[in-house]
């Protein structure tokens, strides 16, 4: 594979986003400089946004102990409300959960056992009310060093980029960008640009200057792939293929030809800044560092998060609010086999893994599931979108209403991560050495299989280089062609990919897979039928990062911003005064980057 030098890196490397740093340089050091002092630190500290308030006489019950619902109970009992949280699975924590694997590597983890998890998860920077929320409930996060970069490209083709991180002080983080980029080659040489580069700079300062509240551009964007309406604006294919292919795999696990161009310009705009575009990763495991404090506070507050309740009916009073959920109903009567970790119901038969998720077979309980019945003042509905469509059918709500109605049509997104374990082994950081090319993670393009791939022994579970092991995960790309073959044969096929990079890698000794179909998707029309927080039941509310709210975010963002918005609206309906939480703008603040919405359209 070839590489270019720093030499070569500078003269044929794209200054895509040096020169937007040049441009918003001019209108916004200033403003940069002298403003924004709270938002520019890792965790902004809002002072009214801490809350111990007494009882208010008021309770809430949040259907999904996820992300959003642990945010909202902890927010709700920090201002006096009772808060009961029905999670439908064994543990909280949703697609951040972490759960103990006693049975990989067993050598390595001892009787503790390994903490397994979804996948790597990232905290941008413009995550700023999630940062917030980190940083009131003193949550500690994984620091990247001034070497360590989330954004490095490698092409089958033979090329290899690095963003790397800025280390100057905001602003002057600009100006050091200005020798950063990636280099994209023309389809017959690798040696020679791509063509179509001015055109391409130009669709980039069009996501720059993308305004979200516009609602015309934001429907115009969701009904076009990223694909079509980057090609559309002149951009060049290589340029998609070697950049926005990988970006749209990792962050949303579908190619550009099926997301809409809604979801790449979002996360474009959001992340234009080197401030807001770097990356910090959840203290390992994130149930213990950040899951499980949440659940605690709750508690603490005389909250209850309640395991495999899952919502089967619900009951109105006269005047058609909600007066209780019933749980567990649909289950047959006697003992069944369900997965911890998912969820699911087992059919008969013998199993080596969950054949929904993937988890170990000894996390497969027998259960008795019994009847519930919940009452509250107010339901929160915090599930994702396929639990959240099952709530629908399962309380006759799906069809009473076209806001109902439009949620039944959003659609999911999957993830299949396998995981390879490679014994008496040094082959990642002899491919990724320390300096210029060092990685722990990289975003492959061209492959068959590679998608998003990350070392744990890296970052994550440093002792594992210790060892001499690497344990690598790649989120793969096209997971509906592997899904239909045996876990084995899928662990082979990702591995002879692997190989294709990290030639040196020995044979593997263990894997294990995830999948899970439980994520938002991000296709075109998606953003039509995102409901908005209030149904059209007074007391009955729906939050997650597929619920539409009139504030720019996205990810794990939205969730917090979900949970804040969520509360105050709790607050005006019962004319509490108290607690309101200020939600900040998601993202530094940026003069330059925000004018150019005048200057540049999404739909010429």
């Amino acid at each position: 594979m070839s590489k270019l030098n720093r030499k070569d890196f500078f003269l044929k490397g794209l200054k895509v986003v040096g020169s937007g740093a040049a441009l918003s340089l001019t209108g916004g050091i200033g403003y940069a400089y002298f403003g924004n002092s709270n938002v520019k630190k890792d965790f902004p500290l809002l002072e009214e946004n801490f809350a111990n308030l007494k009882p208010n006489g008021k309770s809430v019950c949040i259907v999904g102990g996820g992300l959003a619902g642990l945010q909202a109970g902890c927010e709700l009992a920090d201002r006096g409300f009772a808060v009961t949280i029905l999670e439908k699975t064994g543990i909280a924590g949703g697609k951040l959960k972490t759960w103990t694997d006693k049975h990989f590597a067993k050598k390595h983890f001892g009787k503790e056992g390994y903490e397994r998890e979804h996948g790597l998860h990232a905290i941008w920077g413009f995550y700023k009310n999630l940062r917030e929320f980190l940083g009131r409930h003193k949550i500690k996060i994984k620091h990247l060093s001034q070497n360590d970069s989330f954004y490095y490209f490698v092409s089958k083709r033979g090329v290899q980029s690095k963003i790397r991180s800025t280390t100057w002080p905001i602003p002057f983080d600009r100006l050091e960008m200005l020798n950063n980029g990636i280099y994209v080659p023309s389809r017959e040489d690798i040696n020679k640009p791509a063509s179509n580069m001015f055109e391409t700079l130009m669709v980039s300062m069009k996501m720059w200057g993308f305004d979200f509240s516009n609602e015309k551009d934001r429907m115009y964007l969701d009904s076009i792939t990223f694909y079509d309406w980057a090609i559309k604006n002149g951009m060049s294919v290589e340029y998609i293929k070697h950049f926005f292919e990988a970006l749209s795999e990792m962050g949303f696990f579908m190619s550009t030809k099926e997301c809409s161009a809604l979801a790449v310009v979002n996360f474009m705009k959001l992340g234009n800044q080197p401030s807001d575009s770097r990356v910090d990763l959840y203290a390992w495991p994130p149930s213990k560092t950040f899951i499980q404090p949440m659940v605690q506070h709750i508690e603490s507050k005389g909250g209850k998060v309640l395991y495999y309740q899952e919502v089967s009916g619900i009951e109105k009073d006269v005047h058609g609010k909600i007066k209780s959920v019933r749980t567990n109903e649909t289950f047959p009567k006697g003992k069944i086999r369900r997965c911890r970790i998912c969820g699911n119901v087992i059919p008969p038969g013998e199993y080596d893994h969950c054949p929904f998720c993937g988890a170990h077979h000894s996390e497969l309980e027998v259960l008795e599931m019994k009847p519930g019945v919940f009452n509250a003042d107010y339901f929160i509905v915090a599930g994702d979108v396929p639990g959240t469509q099952k709530f629908l059918s399962s309380s006759r709500l799906s069809d009473e209403d076209d806001y109902f109605k439009r949620i039944m049509k959003l659609t999911n997104a999957h993830i299949l991560c396998v995981n390879l374990l490679y014994e008496n082994s040094e082959a990642w950081f002899k491919r990724f050495p320390e300096g210029e090319w060092e990685a722990f993670d990289f975003m492959p393009t061209g492959y068959d299989n590679l998608g998003y791939t990350s070392n744990w022994a890296a970052k994550q579970i440093p002792e594992l280089r210790e060892k001499k092991i690497d344990l690598i995960e790649v989120q793969v790309s096209k997971w509906q062609e592997l899904l239909k073959l045996p876990f084995p044969e899928i662990a082979k096929k990702v591995d002879a990919d692997l190989r294709l990079i990290i030639p040196d890698l020995p044979k593997y000794t263990e894997f294990y897979i995830n999948h899970w179909d439980t994520y938002t998707g991000m296709r075109p029309g998606d953003e039509a039928n995102r409901p908005t927080i209030q149904s059209p039941i007074e007391n009955l509310l729906f939050i997650g990062d597929w619920v539409y709210v009139n504030h720019h975010s996205v990810f794990m963002e939205r969730t917090n911003v979900m949970a804040k918005s969520v509360t105050n609206l709790l607050l005006d309906k019962i004319g509490q005064k108290e607690g309101k939480i200020t939600i900040l703008k998601s993202g530094i603040p940026d003069l330059a980057t925000d004018l150019l919405k005048y200057i540049t359209s999404v739909r010429s």
